[in-house]
């Protein structure tokens, strides 16, 4: 009995692990989504459309890990961002877009971030930490 009860412990370990790591996966990847909608609505702040931007396009934005919340995803801009496009390779496009991102920051001496990429193209590049993974669940 104890034996079968063992077994059993360890099935519904093993169905449990997989699960959590996906739902962090998940949950990490809804909040890279958001992000990129912060992005685009700093861009639009700025008179700015990131979608009708040529590609080879990037989006960096000065990322303040410990002030982004849900009011933050829902209604805030970055205070620095970068972007470049039409430019021909990805690795000179996110270096362009880093620099303007760095300018920005400096000029409304922004001291409490790092500029990390956010888009390439159309696509969400952003690895959010997961202590902010966890702190918006």
């Amino acid at each position: 009995m104890l034996n079968r009860l063992g077994k059993i412990l360890v099935m519904l370990l093993a169905i449990t692990l997989p699960t959590t790591d996906a739902n962090s996966d998940a949950n990490g990847d809804a909040v890279a989504v958001k992000i990129g909608d912060v992005f685009h609505r700093t861009m639009k702040h700025w008179n700015y459309s990131y979608t009708s931007l040529d590609t080879t396009k990037a989006g960096v934005a000065c990322m303040r890990w410990q002030h982004i919340d849900r009011k933050f995803l829902d209604d805030g801009i970055f205070k620095a961002i970068g972007f470049s496009y039409s430019v021909a390779k990805e690795e000179a496009a996110i270096r362009i877009a880093t620099q303007g991102c760095e300018e920005m920051a400096r000029h409304y001496e922004v001291t409490d971030c790092s500029c990390e990429v956010v888009l390439v193209d159309d696509e969400v590049r952003v690895a959010p930490p997961q202590e902010v993974i966890d702190r918006l669940q």
